[in-house]
Formats: structure tokens, sequence, C-alpha cells
């Protein structure tokens, strides 16, 4: 039997000390056998049961280094252990309101590749499957492996997740994208594990791992794109609620009289296009649809349009840039982030615009976080679907391996 330090049932031992075992070589490795003993602080004895289980699981391996050294002792070397990144790929999807990103990585989180296709938005919940799976297979079959090769595929959506269902409940920036199961659409298209998270959530495992939140405690994410949506990250966990719905940060209503307005609805993409409408028969927005040539004027168009001191676009940037930082400011006051990250495809238009963020929080909150737009690009929800799927991959191994329930 396993044992190590700490207390419990011999069962429990034994899963905690696979598990750090395990970890340990992912993190720190190539590693001898003396050195997991020296960094997990278990007996020779109890690494090298572990380290043999998870050999012939192909969980790790045992090989020798490559390089050598200038001065070599004589003798046998330790054998150095290595962990097994390549036995399954893992598949992270954002489904955003204009495209779809998919990434492929192994169980480092190294991305071997990647796809993005447009979302058929106007044509209802199955289109938008049938493109997730698209793509999920091209990747797969450009990269030659097959689908048991897959560990798992996490697709980040917007709207709110239902714990125990696993269902979209609400989702507004998507049509039909409400009422059902993700993971239970895609499986029967598929044939692969499929897990489902908000898109924010999914941002916040993105930011804290390979972005701008690296190493951070308490950290908020907004998204500014077709929607709005927030992440959080509180004491190194990623916050979700009760129920799923923390962050819905669009449901902020605006003002009291107008209880059909929010701060989606204004805030977003989408309201700054919107609140440009009513203006089209203004001088100021003809020479904006003009200087387009009768493009779709886009909220892109509209910062644009700004930089070029067109007063009608000037005066709708600066609403939406107070607007956005009221927002952030409400969310400062309750969970005090030490970083406010922005991100969506609004993100590099408001660029330029975050000192005045900056001054309309430090106006409302008592303390302002360092603002940043996203070092990801359009891929924090992918990149946090990876690692999301690298977890759920290990924890599925240690419980297969150990036959221990949930």
């Amino acid at each position: 039997m396993l044992t190590g330090q700490g207390s419990g049932s011999p069962a429990a031992l034994r899963k905690m000390n696979v598990a750090r075992v395990l970890e340990t070589i992912r993190t720190h490795g190539p590693l001898t056998r003396q050195g997991i003993g020296v960094l997990t602080g278990l007996s020779k004895p109890t690494v090298n049961e572990v380290v043999d289980l998870l050999v012939g699981k192909d969980l790790i391996f045992l090989g020798s280094p490559t390089q050598k050294l200038d001065n070599p002792r004589p003798g046998p070397r330790a054998q150095q252990i290595y962990y097994n990144q390549f036995r399954k790929m893992i598949v992270g999807v954002d489904v955003g309101g204009s495209t779809i990103r998919v990434l492929l990585s192994d169980l480092d989180g190294k991305i071997i590749s990647s796809l993005r296709g447009a979302t058929p938005i106007d044509e209802g919940r199955q289109k938008i499957l049938e493109a997730i799976a698209g793509l999920v297979l091209q990747i797969i079959s450009e990269n030659s492996i097959t689908k048991k090769q897959i560990g798992c595929v996490v697709v980040g959506t917007p709207g709110t997740i239902n714990f125990t269902s696993r269902k979209v409940t609400i989702a507004p920036q998507l049509p039909d994208w409400e009422n059902f199961s993700i993971p239970d659409e895609l499986n029967k298209m598929l044939g692969i594990s499929i897990f489902v998270e908000n898109e924010a959530h999914l941002a916040v495992y993105g930011e804290n791992w390979k972005g701008g939140a690296v190493e951070l405690s308490n950290v908020a994410i907004i998204s500014i794109g077709v929607g709005v949506g927030l992440g959080l990250m509180i004491n190194k966990n990623v916050y979700r609620g009760a129920e799923g719905s923390a962050g819905e940060i669009g449901n902020l209503p605006i003002t009291i009289e107008d209880a059909s307005s929010n701060f989606e609805l204004e805030a977003s993409a989408t309201g700054i296009e919107r609140a440009f409408k009513k203006f089209s028969k203004d001088p100021l927005a003809k020479s904006i649809i003009n200087a387009n040539k009768g493009k779709n004027i886009t909220a892109k168009i509209i910062y644009e349009a700004a930089t070029i001191k067109n007063k009608l676009a000037v005066a709708l940037v600066r609403e939406q840039i107070d607007l956005i930082g009221r927002g952030m400011a409400a969310i400062c006051c309750i969970i005090n982030p030490e970083v406010f990250i922005i991100m969506g495809g609004l993100a590099p238009s408001i660029e330029k615009y975050l000192p005045e963020i900056q001054r309309v929080i430090a106006k409302f909150a008592p303390s302002t976080p360092k603002l940043q737009i996203t070092q990801l690009e359009d891929l924090s929800t992918a990149i946090g679907a990876l690692r999301v799927g690298i977890e759920e991959v290990e924890r599925s191994a240690i419980r297969k391996l150990l036959s221990i329930g949930t």
C-alpha cells in the first residue's frame, strides 16, 4: 500500500500520492526517482511504487537524457522520468457571436494546431452545432490523429450553464441557444467526450494560465463584443456562483426608470451600433456611411471614425467608454481585483481609452486595479478550454487508475 504524509484512509492517501507524483513530473520533469522524492517528500518505496504504476498505465515513461554532461561521473546515471504529454490530445472550442475558434493541444498545453470559422448565427442552433462539429473533425483530420486520441473537447459558450444538467439556460447572444445540452448534442455528432463551460469563466482560466493574470489570485475579465460577459477569479478560484450565473454583467440595470435596458444592450458592440443608427440621417453619420461605401457600420468603424475626430463618433465612443468604466467600477467595489483584463472583439478599439476607463473607475471605486487588454488576443476562452480539458483528463486517469469514485 502506498503511504505518505497526512491523514485519511489508505485509499485517499493512495490517490493523493499518485496525484502528487504525476503533477510533480508534469510540472518539473524530467526527474529522477530521487528528485521526485525530494520534491514530494514521499519515501523511496512509495515513489518507486507510484512510478511503476504510472509507467504501466502509460501516464509517464522512462528514458535517458539526450544531453551529455561536460564532466560525466563514472558509473550508471539515474534514469529520467518523463510526463507522457502525447498520450491524449485536447480540443478547446470558443463559440463566439461571429467566430468559432478551435485549438488542439497536447497535455502540456502546447498548441499543435488552430482553426476558425464563421458562426452561422442567422441559421439557428443546428447549423451552429454542425459548424462546431465540422471544425473539430477538420482539426483532427488535418493533424492525422484519431478520435480515440482525443481526451476531451471543451466548449466555451455565451450564456449561463446549469451545473446539474449542463444545459445552456440563458444565452441572448445566440439564436435558439437555450434549454439544451451542448455535450449531449455534440457527442451524438462526434462520439467524443464533451464538456461545456461559460466562455468568460474559461477566459479566466486562460488568462491565469498563459495570459495577463499568471500567479494572481483575484482577477476580473470583461469581454466586450457582440455581447458583454464577465469572468471572476476570487482567491485563486474561478467563481461561478450558486447556479452558474455569476458574471452575467450584461444584466446589470442601467437606470431605474428604464427597466427594459441593461448593461449589455448599451455597452456592447451591438449597443454602440444601435445608437449610431438613431443618428443615421445626421450629416456626421452620413459622412461615415459614405466613407465606408454603404458597408454595414460596425462598432469598429465607429471607433475608427472617432480617431479622425468625427464629432458624432467621438460622442458615441465617449458615452460607451464612460458606461464601460462605470460597470467595471461596480465590479471593483465588490471583488477588488488585482487586474482587470478587457477582451472580446472590441478590445483592440478600446485599448487607447484605458486611461479614460481608469479615471472613471477611480471616480467610483475605492481602489483601482491594473487595466490591460488581453495578451492572448482572441484566444483566452479557447486556451482556458484547453486547460480545463487537461485537468479533466488527468482527474479521469487517476480515478480509473485507482478505481476510486469521485
